[in-house]
C-alpha cells in the first residue's frame, strides 16, 4: 500500500470523522457555485442589466470566495483539533512529523476535490430554484432560463481546488 492509498483509505474508512469538514466544505463550494451561475447567466450579461450590476455581481463573488476561504480554514482547524489523539497514535507507531504532514495534506486535497465535485453537483440541482427566485426578486420582465453553466463550473472548480491546496499548505506549514 502506497502512502497515497493509505491517506485515501483513511478518509474513506473514517467517514463519520470527516463528515463535518466535508459537508462544510461542500456547502461553501455550493454557495459560491450557485452565485457564479447567477453572475454568468447569459441573459444578465447580454445587457438587460447595466454593466455596473455585472461588475457588482463579480465583486460580490470575490467577497464570497474570501469568506469561503476563512470558513473552510476554520473548519479545517477545528477538524484537526478533533484528531489529535489519532495523530498521537500514528506518531507512537513510528510515523514521522513529515509523514504526518504529508498525510494531512493528501487527506485535505482528497476531501477538497470530492467536496468541490459534490458542491458543483448540488449547486446544479438547486440552480433553477435560484434563477426563479432571482427573477422574482429583481422583477425582471424576461425569464432567466436554465443553462449549462460551463464558465461557472470552470471557475468554481479551479478556484476551490486552489483554495483547498492553499489551505493544505497552510495547515502543513503550521
Amino acid at each position: 500500500m502506497t502512502f497515497r492509498q493509505f491517506a485515501f483509505n483513511n478518509v474513506m474508512r473514517n467517514k463519520r470523522t470527516y463528515a463535518g469538514y466535508f459537508l462544510s466544505s461542500t456547502f461553501a463550494v455550493m454557495v459560491f457555485f450557485v452565485y457564479a451561475i447567477f453572475a454568468f447567466h447569459p441573459s444578465l450579461s447580454k445587457g438587460e442589466l447595466n454593466a455596473s450590476v455585472s461588475q457588482g455581481l463579480h465583486f460580490a463573488e470575490a467577497i464570497i470566495y474570501v469568506f469561503s476561504f476563512i470558513f473552510v480554514l476554520f473548519s479545517m482547524s477545528s477538524f484537526l483539533k478533533t484528531r489529535k489523539k489519532e495523530f498521537g497514535l500514528l506518531v507512537m507507531h513510528g510515523m514521522t512529523n513529515m509523514q504526518l504532514r504529508r498525510m494531512v495534506f493528501l487527506e485535505n486535497v482528497f476531501i477538497g476535490f470530492f467536496a468541490t465535485i459534490s458542491g458543483i453537483t448540488i449547486g446544479l440541482v438547486f440552480a433553477k430554484m435560484l434563477l426563479l427566485a432571482a427573477e422574482n426578486i429583481l422583477e425582471l420582465e424576461k425569464t432567466l432560463n436554465f443553462y449549462f453553466p460551463v464558465k461557472a463550473i470552470g471557475l468554481t472548480f479551479v478556484a476551490f481546488l486552489l483554495l483547498f491546496i492553499l489551505i493544505s499548505f497552510a495547515t502543513v506549514a503550521i
